[in-house]
């Protein structure tokens, strides 16, 4: 895990200031090590170049001042083969590939293998290596044989290219600026942002998402004016010749979306496979040269993932992990919220060493801006927070890998939304055996038929509606959303006709699962789970949101498997039956990273209420949010906390990094 900048342009230029700030600016996604490489194209010379904290001795990139164009830096969290010879930017045998690398080929040892019989011979132990030959090899159908996470860069010197690509499921950040002059690109905005040539500039329409729609990186360009986000599953190549830049999408995820009756025999033959699945992606990112430890929230997620790893150290050593498995668990003493009593029902089966933090609301204050700056763009809510605490746990105690839970709700269908998109499917394929058996099933599930009753009402209104009265409605859409109450009269008549996210929902239970898993809520989850991991130098694997074999296999199976008698995540809680407690198994209700965000709120109100002021007049009512301060904080009516949250964070990240309107 690591950080990685680029800069080209078309003409030399001094560009050796500029890459050593970004790669600064990133230095905490990668404090082990450091390397620049530095090509003066029309020469076609390259100088590999050395920082501050190199493991390996060369020239420095500071007394660099020979003509360059291309400039790349990569920052190193040392995972596999830690020694110098992972050193980055790594070349392949003839120099004439150049790669900056961040991320984990899982598969590298598999991949390594095959390689070696076509001839390859190998220098050191790293997944780095592995990568740059399968270009070598296989060119830019390298990317359909990876499984793992990775953003990169490859130079490309026989074609004169940039050739990059990012993860299928955007586990690994990837951001870039194109104007005439200059092609720059690196894992966080704030490397962006931190050269004179890229103005830090608002953009209001990402803003108007957030505060209203309640979207965060929508589109293409996010909230910085012309810092634009590559998507997962995308690669892209840049004509260096030409300054040509053209991306398309590699990877597109297939789903089953035909009907099926549920089948008792299928289902076990499903569940099955599904576990053994489940153990090899766990197996799989267990692979590290430095100490590995889990995130336990106590839902069945993270549970099912501590409990794997217990279930594979009972039958083989992994030095990484050790005798007894870390956890970490975020804590508090709310009982309405705090999930200490189901991590711990995991902890004692398991006898893993449970490490607990205690998040409080002064701390919250202390660590605000950071938390800000750490997260490059605004977020939604306090539960950010509490995740960066138990990365900063886990560093505190030694461990540089962990392993989460993330994508087990998009995979597994672990929010309440998705029985309305399963009660729809089975009345559009007119399945009333099913739909009569899953009403009685509800017992079994955090919702009731009345819930059901009314998204099935919303979800056919909108499917018969014209076009055209769909339209209409727009403008009253965002006029009625929570989020719109303070928005500044000139700010809202401006974005009067951004797209409402109120349009068609998917007709299929995989296919809502498809769209949370592929466009929208997973790739904010990975984001924020990278910025709090990456913050403290902690590389963490989320083996449901980026495993290809598990994900490709579960969204071959029909949506009838997925909730059964009224319960979800059906096929994650059989095929774990025998390894995680049952209690944890059968559990219900869902709370997620909840936090007591109303009290921290109410905690810290006068201080939170500094930062709604007069520069966020271009966006907010201040004055009239300034006068019912008190009584919003105090009563939470007509406007809840994660919309109070989202207007001060606006202004926290405004602070944090200087922006102006």
């Amino acid at each position: 895990m690591c950080g990685i900048a680029g800069i080209f342009s078309p003409d030399n230029f001094p560009g050796n200031p500029h890459i050593r700030r970004m790669a600064d600016t990133l230095r905490h996604r990668g404090p082990d090590d450091e390397g620049y490489l530095a090509a003066d194209l029309k020469a076609g010379s390259v100088h590999h170049l050395t920082g501050d904290d190199s493991k390996v001795e060369d020239a420095h990139i500071d007394s660099f001042r020979r003509p360059a164009n291309l400039f790349l830096s990569h920052r190193r969290l040392s995972i596999i083969d830690p020694s110098p010879a992972g050193h980055q930017p790594m070349c392949n045998s003839d120099k004439t590939l150049w790669i900056v690398y961040n991320g984990e080929i899982y598969n590298y040892l598999e991949l390594k293998a095959e390689l070696k019989t076509a001839g390859y011979d190998f220098k050191t132990h790293s997944d780095t290596e592995v990568l740059l030959a399968a270009y070598e090899m296989w060119g830019k159908d390298c990317l359909n044989r990876f499984n793992g996470m990775w953003s990169f860069v490859i130079y490309d010197r026989r074609k004169n290219i940039l050739f990059g690509a990012r993860d299928r499921f955007g586990v690994k950040p990837f951001y870039y600026y194109k104007d005439r002059d200059y092609f720059v690109f690196a894992s966080e905005i704030k490397a962006l942002v931190s050269l004179p040539f890229i103005e830090k500039k608002i953009n209001g329409n990402a803003v108007f998402d957030y505060l209203v729609l309640g979207l965060q990186e929508n589109e293409e360009e996010g909230f910085f004016r012309g810092v634009f986000e590559l998507p997962p599953a995308f690669a892209f190549e840049l004509d260096l010749s030409k300054n040509d830049f053209r991306k398309w999408r590699y990877y597109t995820l297939d789903y089953v979306d035909a009907w099926r009756s549920f089948d008792e025999a299928g289902f076990n033959e499903y569940s099955a496979g599904c576990r053994d699945l489940i153990f090899n992606a766990v197996r799989l990112r267990l692979r590290s040269d430095v100490p590995v430890g889990s995130c336990l929230s106590g839902g069945i997620d993270s549970s099912s993932i501590v409990c794997v790893i217990n279930s594979l150290l009972e039958r083989e050593k992994f030095e990484q992990v050790g005798e007894r498995q870390k956890v970490f668990t975020a804590s508090y003493d709310d009982k309405a919220i705090d999930e200490s009593d189901w991590a711990k029902t995991v902890v004692d089966k398991t006898r893993t060493a449970w490490f607990q933090v205690f998040p409080k609301s002064s701390e919250l204050m202390d660590d605000l801006e950071d938390l800000a700056y750490s997260q490059d763009i605004p977020f939604g809510t306090t539960s950010i927070y509490a995740q960066y605490r138990v990365m900063k746990l886990a560093r505190e105690n030694g461990v540089t890998v962990l392993l989460d839970g993330q994508g087990g709700d998009e995979l597994f269908t672990g929010y309440t939304g998705y029985y309305a998109a399963f009660f729809f499917e089975m009345l559009r394929n007119l399945d009333v055996a099913s739909f009569l058996r899953e009403k009685e099933g509800l017992k079994n599930s955090p919702v009731t038929m009345k819930f059901i009753l009314a998204s099935l009402l919303k979800r056919s209104a909108k499917s018969v509606m014209p076009p055209v009265i769909r339209e209409k409605l727009k403008s009253a859409y965002h006029g009625m959303k929570n989020g719109s109450k303070y928005l500044n009269d000139d700010f809202r008549q401006a974005n009067k006709d951004r797209p409402a996210s109120s349009g068609d929902r998917p007709a299929s239970l995989n296919a809502e699962l498809h769209e949370l898993m592929c466009r929208t809520n997973l790739k904010n989850l990975l984001r924020y789970e990278d910025r709090n991991s990456m913050r403290f130098s902690i590389e963490s694997r989320t083996p449901f949101a980026d495993d290809i074999n598990l994900i490709e296999y579960l969204f071959r199976v029909p949506s009838v498997y997925k909730i059964h008698n009224g319960w979800s995540k059906y096929i994650l809680r059989e095929s774990m039956k025998g390894i995680i407690p049952d209690r944890t198994r059968l559990r219900k209700d869902k709370l997620g990273f909840s936090t007591p965000e109303h009290r921290w709120l109410n905690d810290n109100k006068d201080e939170l209420s500094g930062y709604i002021g007069a520069d966020l007049d271009g966006f907010i009512d201040t004055k009239q949010l300034c006068r019912d301060w008190d009584v919003i904080l105090q009563n939470h009516t007509g406007f809840d906390a994660t919309n109070i949250w989202k207007i001060i964070n606006l202004g926290v990240w405004k602070k944090a990094f200087g922006l102006q309107r």
